[in-house]
C-alpha cells in the first residue's frame, strides 16, 4: 500500500510539473517526446530545474520515460474533475480544473473525445474571444506533432464556428487558418484532413478572398502536382466563385467572355501546361476532367441558345484541342522511367471519359480520332494491351 501511495504521489508531482510548465509558458507552439538520452543533452546547460521536461523559446520536450505515469495521472485528474463538476455545465470552481487537466491529457493523447467534449462544455458557458483564441492555439500545438489527428481538426472547426458568431469580419482569421494548413501540408504530405479543413473554411470567405486564395495556391500546387488534395481545394474555390457570380449550367452560357468563364479558360490552359510539363501525374488529369465537364456543358448550352453559322462550333474546337493533347501524349518519345507510357494511358482514359459525357460528344470524339490517331478502341489497345479487354468493355458501356 505504501508503495502504491508513493507511486500515485510521484505521478501527481509529475503532472503538477507538466501543468506548471504549460501555465507558465502559454505560447508553447511545439512539443516533442524525446528519449532520455536526447533530453539529457538539452538539460546539460542547467537552465531547466526538472530532469523530465525541457522548455525554452516556447518549445517543450518531454522524456518518454515518464509518459505512462504522466498519462495515468492526467487521466485520473481529468476524470475526478469532470465527475465533481455539476451537469450540464460545470461550476466556476470546477471549470479551471477541467481546462487545466484536459489540456495536459490532450497533449499526451489527442484522440480522447471525452477530454475535448469536457472543454466544449466549459467553453459553451464561458465563450469569450480570449478563451476561444487560446483554444485555437492549443489545437495548433497538437497539430504541430499530430497533423492528421481528426479529433483536433473537428474541435478546431467547432471553435471557429463559435468565433464566427462573435466576429463580423472573419478575413484575418481565415488567412491565419490558410497559413496554418499550408505549413502543416508542407510537413505532412497528402494530409487530406488539413485540406478538408481548408475547404470547410471557404463558405466563411468573401468572393475577393476566395479569388486571392485561388491565386495564392497556384505556386504551391505547381510544386506538389502529385498531391490531389491541393487540386481538390482549387476545385472547391472555383465552385465557390461560380456561386458568387451566379453562374449555373445553362443560365449564363451566353456570356462566354464573363469573368467566370475567362477564369475557367485560364484554369484549363494552366492545367494543360502542367500536364505537358509533368508527365504521368494522375491528379492533373483528374483536375482536367472536372474542368472539362463544366466547360463542355457550357459550350453545348451556348450553342443551343445561340446557334452559330460557323462550320465548327465552340464545342468542336474544344474537342479538337483535347484530341490534339491526346495525340501529343501518344507520340511523345519514351523515357527510362516509363512516365510517357503512363501519360499516354491517362490521356486515353481521359478521352474515353469525355466520350461518355454525351451521345453527341461521343460521335464527335470518334470522328476526330479517326482523322488523327485512329479509333478510340485502337488507341486504348495501343496504350495498354494488357487491359484492352477491360477498356473495350468500358467503351461499350
Amino acid at each position: 500500500m505504501e508503495s502504491e501511495v508513493a507511486a500515485a504521489q510521484g505521478e501527481g508531482d509529475l503532472l503538477h510539473q507538466f501543468e506548471r510548465i504549460l501555465h507558465d509558458d502559454p505560447l508553447i507552439d511545439e512539443v516533442g517526446f524525446l528519449h532520455p538520452t536526447q533530453l539529457d543533452s538539452l538539460l546539460a546547460d542547467g537552465t531547466n530545474t526538472s530532469q523530465h521536461f525541457w522548455c525554452s523559446d516556447h518549445k517543450l520536450a518531454v522524456s518518454t520515460n515518464v509518459l505512462p505515469d504522466l498519462y495515468r495521472a492526467a487521466r485520473l485528474a481529468h476524470s475526478n474533475a469532470t465527475l465533481n463538476a455539476p451537469s450540464p455545465s460545470p461550476s466556476d470552481a470546477a471549470a479551471p480544473l477541467i481546462m487545466t487537466h484536459s489540456k495536459a491529457l490532450l497533449i499526451l493523447c489527442p484522440d480522447l473525445l471525452t477530454a475535448w467534449n469536457s472543454r466544449k462544455r466549459v467553453l459553451s458557458v464561458n465563450c469569450d474571444l480570449k478563451h476561444l483564441k487560446d483554444e485555437l492555439q492549443l489545437c495548433a500545438l497538437i497539430l504541430s506533432y499530430s497533423p492528421k489527428n481528426e479529433s483536433t481538426w473537428c474541435h478546431r472547426r467547432w471553435v471557429i464556428t463559435k468565433l464566427a458568431q462573435q466576429i463580423q469580419d472573419m478575413s484575418e482569421l481565415i488567412d491565419n487558418e490558410s497559413v496554418l494548413v499550408k505549413q502543416i501540408a508542407e510537413k505532412s504530405k497528402m494530409n487530406y484532413r488539413a485540406w478538408r479543413h481548408r475547404c470547410w473554411l471557404i463558405p466563411f470567405m468573401k468572393p475577393k478572398q476566395v479569388l486571392n486564395e485561388l491565386n495564392r495556391s497556384v505556386k504551391w500546387t505547381e510544386l506538389h502536382v502529385a498531391d490531389n488534395c491541393c487540386f481538390h481545394y482549387r476545385r472547391s474555390l472555383l465552385l465557390a466563385l461560380l456561386d458568387s457570380h451566379g453562374v449555373e449550367n445553362g443560365k449564363d452560357s451566353i456570356y462566354l467572355q464573363s469573368d467566370a468563364h475567362l477564369m475557367w479558360k485560364e484554369e484549363l490552359r494552366w492545367n494543360e501546361m502542367l500536364i505537358r510539363r509533368y508527365q504521368g501525374r494522375e491528379s492533373l488529369w483528374i483536375h482536367r476532367r472536372f474542368l472539362s465537364q463544366w466547360w463542355l456543358q457550357q459550350l453545348i448550352n451556348f450553342e443551343e441558345t445561340c446557334p452559330s453559322k460557323e462550320e465548327e462550333s465552340l464545342a468542336d474546337l474544344f474537342l479538337a484541342q483535347e484530341i490534339h493533347l491526346l495525340s501529343d501524349c501518344l507520340s511523345a518519345p519514351g523515357d527510362e522511367f516509363g512516365e510517357t507510357r503512363v501519360q499516354a494511358g491517362l490521356a486515353a482514359l481521359y478521352t474515353l471519359w469525355i466520350s461518355k459525357q454525351d451521345a453527341v460528344v461521343k460521335g464527335k470524339v470518334e470522328e476526330r480520332l479517326q482523322q488523327s490517331v485512329g479509333s478510340l478502341k485502337e488507341v486504348l489497345a495501343r496504350v495498354s494491351s494488357d487491359k484492352s479487354r477491360l477498356w473495350t468493355q468500358l467503351l461499350h458501356c
